[in-house]
C-alpha cells in the first residue's frame, strides 16, 4: 500500500512538472501585432488670426515601451469647400505640423488633406466650424481629504448654440537644481555668469518643464435649462507633486465641438481611462472621421472639427497649497571634488569626468576648482529648458 501510494504521489508529480513546462506565454494579437495606426490629432482653428497645429503620430501597442512616435516628412494642407488649401510645415521635424496666422470664413467648410511619408493619402470630411463661446474661470481647489488639486473650467453660451465642449490644456511648471552655479562651462572655458544672474540665459539653476494633455475632457449642456458648464474639472495634480514645487502654470483650451465629435472624443476618453494613454491601442471602435484614401480598409485615429479656440491661463504657486504639500527635492546630497587649476589659465577645464561640472573657484593666487555632479547645479538633468517662458 506504502509503495502504491508513493508511486501515486510521483505519478502526480510529473504531471505536475509537465503541466508546467507546457504552459505557453500568452501574447494576444492586439499585443504583438506590428500595426502603427496613423493619429491625427488638432483642429482647424477659424479664430481671427488662427494658427493651425495638427500633430501626426503612430498608434502604439500596448507592449510598446516608446511614449510617441512622431509620423515625420508628410505633406499635410487645410483644404476648404471653397478650393482653397493652406499648407501646415513641421519645421522642427516632431510630426507637429503648423500653419500660418488664417482668417478662415466661418461660413465655408475646412478639413485636411495628408500624404505620408509613404506615399498613402489620407482626408478628413469636410466640417461646418464652429463659434467657441469664451472661458468664463479656471479655478483650482484643493481637497480636504487628500489634499490634491483640481483644476476646473467654467464656460457658458448666451446665444444657447454650444451644447457639446471639449478641452484640453498645457502645463509648464518651475523646478531648480539644488544649488546655484554662479560659473557656467562653454567651449571648454569656465565662464562667469553676469551680475544680475537669474536672467542671465546661460543660468542652470531655474529650468521650466513644459507638457501637454494627459487626459481629454468632454461635457455637455443638454439636460440643462441654460447651456452652461459649470466646474467642470479638467485635470488633478495629487499631493506633493513636483508641478507645484515652486511655480505651476495650465493653460486650458476650449473648444465648441458637433455631437459627433462629442461621441468620438467621450469614447477616447473612456478608453485612455482604461488603458492610461490616450493613443495607445483602443479596444473600441473609434468612428474617425478621416479616411486612408490609398487604402479605404485602414484604421485611422482622429476626428477633425474646426472651431475658434478659446483659451485661459492660470497660476498657482507652492505657498499657495496647503496640508503641508512638501517641496520636492530630487537630490539630497551634492557630491564635490577639488581639482587643481592651469596656473597659465585657471578657467580653462578639462576634467575627463562628464559627469561633473564647475561649480565655483577656491583659494588665491592659483585658486583650485571646486567640481560637483551635474544634477546638483543644472536643472536641466531634471529634464525641461533653462529658457524662461514668455509668459512666466
Amino acid at each position: 500500500m506504502k509503495r502504491n501510494r508513493i508511486i501515486r504521489i510521483l505519478g502526480m508529480a510529473i504531471l505536475i512538472m509537465g503541466l508546467v513546462t507546457c504552459v505557453k506565454k500568452y501574447e494576444p494579437k492586439a499585443i504583438t501585432s506590428a500595426n502603427r495606426y496613423l493619429v491625427v490629432d488638432g483642429v482647424i482653428n477659424t479664430g481671427a488670426n488662427g494658427i493651425t497645429t495638427i500633430v501626426l503620430s503612430r498608434s502604439k501597442n500596448l507592449a510598446d515601451t516608446v511614449s510617441f512616435i512622431p509620423e515625420l516628412g508628410a505633406q499635410i494642407s487645410i483644404i476648404s469647400g471653397s478650393g482653397n488649401s493652406y499648407p501646415m510645415v513641421d519645421s522642427n521635424r516632431t510630426g507637429k505640423y503648423t500653419s500660418a496666422a488664417l482668417n478662415l470664413a466661418m461660413n465655408d467648410q475646412y478639413g485636411v488633406a495628408i500624404t505620408t511619408a509613404d506615399g498613402h493619402h489620407y482626408q478628413s470630411a469636410m466640417v461646418a466650424p464652429k463659434a467657441t463661446a469664451p472661458i468664463d474661470s479656471v479655478t483650482w481647489k484643493q481637497s480636504p481629504v487628500n489634499y490634491g488639486v483640481t483644476i476646473n473650467v467654467s464656460t457658458h453660451d448666451p446665444a444657447n448654440a454650444t451644447h457639446y465642449y471639449r478641452w484640453d490644456y498645457t502645463e509648464t511648471w518651475q523646478h531648480n537644481a539644488p544649488e546655484q552655479a554662479y560659473w557656467v562651462l562653454i567651449n571648454g572655458i569656465v565662464t562667469p555668469l553676469d551680475a544680475d544672474f537669474m536672467n542671465d540665459p546661460r543660468q542652470t539653476h531655474q529650468c521650466y518643464t513644459t507638457a501637454p494633455a494627459t487626459n481629454i475632457t468632454v461635457a455637455n449642456s443638454l439636460g440643462l435649462s441654460q447651456d452652461v458648464i459649470s466646474l467642470q474639472p479638467v485635470t488633478f495634480i495629487p499631493l506633493n507633486n513636483e508641478r507645484i514645487t515652486i511655480r505651476y502654470s495650465i493653460q486650458v483650451n476650449q473648444y465648441a465641438i458637433s455631437e459627433d465629435a462629442y461621441k468620438y472624443w467621450l469614447l477616447v476618453q473612456n478608453n485612455s481611462q482604461s488603458l492610461g494613454g490616450l493613443f495607445d491601442l483602443l479596444p473600441s471602435q473609434l468612428n474617425s472621421n478621416i479616411q486612408c484614401i490609398t487604402n479605404p480598409g485602414e484604421p485611422v485615429i482622429g476626428y477633425i472639427s474646426a472651431c475658434s479656440i478659446q483659451q485661459k491661463r492660470i497660476f498657482i504657486t507652492n505657498g499657495q497649497v496647503g496640508g503641508n504639500w512638501v517641496k520636492f527635492e530630487p537630490y539630497n546630497e551634492c557630491t564635490t571634488q577639488i581639482i587643481p587649476t592651469d596656473p597659465n589659465n585657471f578657467q580653462l577645464y578639462t576634467f575627463p569626468d562628464t559627469s561633473y561640472t564647475p561649480w565655483y573657484f577656491t583659494g588665491n593666487n592659483i585658486p583650485a576648482l571646486i567640481i560637483v555632479k551635474k544634477y546638483c547645479v543644472d536643472c536641466r538633468t531634471q529634464g525641461g529648458t533653462n529658457a524662461k517662458p514668455s509668459f512666466w
